[in-house]
């Protein structure tokens, strides 16, 4: 009812703006598409992705292992605390960049200490290889509609500024392609 009552108004903005022609020839045929992508959604092999994931897993607990041989002891690496406390007090590495609670370990300050110890890089390799298992080869198959087989993203036309396309539940865009790892989840 609201979209009604705001049409003509809306209407003579987009003409005195002159995005009358973008909105009506390139946005609403657009909408048109999209909506239809999002009602048949995309196919995805969950046991590809199912295999990945064990991969990953595996992955991880070497990763860990070696984090934690490195580090001389058991460490929780998901504790950005503990990280803090092994890398900057332990191992005396420069403090790059502080948070509220202290130094930070995020990825950027953990490239640049990379240069000077082996360790934050793998940091960086297991948090990566944690957030594919997470996020994507995990978190999938479970987004499957049982009702059509399929994952059915919403994609959005109005977010990024660029104009390119966004979409949520799930976040298709965001799936790594620089790496084999996001390749093998894009192939699923």
């Amino acid at each position: 009812d609201f979209a009604f009552r705001l049409e003509e108004l809306l209407r003579a903005e987009l003409i005195a703006t002159k995005l009358d022609e973008l909105f009506f020839q390139v946005e609403m045929p657009l909408l048109r598409v999209l909506a239809e992508m999002e009602r048949r959604g995309i196919k995805i092999d969950s046991q590809q992705l199912a295999e990945f994931s064990q991969e990953l897993a595996e992955r991880l607990r070497g990763l860990e292992q070696e984090i934690q041989r490195q580090a001389g002891r058991a460490i929780n690496i998901d504790s950005p605390k503990q990280l803090a406390q092994l890398l900057f007090e332990e191992l005396k590495l420069p403090v790059i960049k502080r948070t509220a609670s202290g130094p930070s370990t995020d990825r950027e300050v953990l490239e640049q200490l990379a240069e000077r110890h082996e360790l934050p890089a793998l940091i960086i390799k297991y948090r990566e290889a944690a957030k594919l298992k997470s996020t994507y080869a995990d978190a999938l198959p479970q987004m499957v509609l049982k009702q059509t087989g399929r994952v059915h993203t919403s994609f959005m036309q109005d977010v990024a500024a660029t104009g390119r396309l966004s979409s949520k539940d799930p976040n298709l865009q965001n799936i790594p392609v620089r790496t084999e790892e996001g390749r093998h989840i894009r192939r699923a």
